[in-house]
């Protein structure tokens, strides 16, 4: 046996050759591995993935970012549902609501700035024309079973003329539905001025037609935007004829005839006020007893009471 095999049995390895490989095919295997593994992880991290998608943009917005208002003492604001455009932004103004109709109390309000803002956001706001049609539609989807009638009556708030109609719903609840849109008077050509469109859906149970117009007739506009061109209110209105004139007090709304407009009141003459204001009383008549002698009193003769005997009157006379 050689010398170099006899130290524990253990056989002298082998010079490699140019012909074997450099690596060893374990190594390669799990190189293979490793990519395989890595290869699965990433497909079912992908697979696996917890974003939530929305096919609509609306979202709840704080009540204090409510376009509109309503006036004090009237309905609050619960919750506001706003959904963002290209070129302006609508809002569901849920208000609160003490009826047993079906459906919720709310403000619809568009504004419509005719200038796209937010590139990113793929809708835009379109405004239809407010057609008989389409808003008995709009009156069927929002008090579903009331029967509305539309009122012939021309009203107006401060920000222009509106409609309304009124119905009775089958629980007894009193329904207004009104609509506003609100624009320039004159359109203008190059930089349009912007639209805002107004909608009201109110049942009450206990509320008059008046009460329920109250709401529309007060609400405020709380919101605008930032830009010189945007203007859907026009041109400010000429202040009344009577302001600055003599003779033509105005009064606080409450005070006067007025009600808050300018009322023109005629100069009397003061001596005239003061004999209208001071009573006069029935001439006195003077009695000379003197001259005159009062008048005679007749004695009152009275029959005397029957069921008794008649007492005779004394001798002499």
């Amino acid at each position: 046996m050689p010398q170099n095999q006899m130290s524990f049995g253990i056989p002298e390895p082998r010079a490699r050759t140019d012909s074997q490989p450099r690596h060893p095919a374990g190594l390669r295997k799990l190189s293979n591995l490793l990519v395989a593994t890595a290869v699965l992880m990433a497909a079912s991290a992908c697979a696996g993935r917890s974003d939530l998608g929305y096919a609509s943009l609306m979202s709840e917005v704080p009540t204090t970012r409510a376009i509109v208002v309503p006036p004090p003492g009237g309905p609050s604001v619960v919750a506001v549902l706003q959904q963002q455009y290209q070129d302006g932004l609508s809002q569901e103004i849920a208000l609160s609501t003490a009826s047993l109709t079906t459906g919720q109390n709310a403000f619809y309000v568009s504004l419509l700035n005719n200038t796209a803002g937010n590139m990113e956001i793929p809708n835009t706001l379109s405004l239809p024309s407010m057609t008989p049609d389409r808003l008995q539609s709009e009156m069927e989807e929002r008090m579903p079973g009331v029967e509305m009638e539309t009122s012939l009556v021309y009203v107006q708030n401060k920000f222009g003329p509106f409609g309304f109609a009124t119905g009775r719903s089958s629980t007894g609840d009193l329904c207004l539905y009104a609509w506003q849109q609100i624009e320039p008077g004159e359109p203008a050509i190059f930089v349009p001025g912007g639209t805002i469109s107004v909608r009201l859906r109110l049942c009450d149970a206990d509320a008059s037609v008046d009460q329920l117009l109250r709401v529309f007739y007060g609400y405020t506009i709380a919101a605008y935007y930032r830009q010189e061109s945007w203007n859907p209110y026009g041109d400010p209105p000429s202040p009344p004829k009577q302001l600055g004139e003599r003779d033509a007090p105005m009064y606080p709304l409450g005070l006067g005839d007025g009600g808050g407009s300018a009322t023109v009141i005629r100069r009397r003459n003061l001596s005239e006020e003061i004999r209208r204001t001071i009573p006069v009383e029935a001439p006195r008549r003077i009695i000379d007893k003197d001259t005159i002698a009062p008048p005679a009193v007749a004695p009152v003769e009275t029959a005397p009471p029957t069921g008794y005997p008649v007492v005779p009157p004394p001798p002499g006379q």
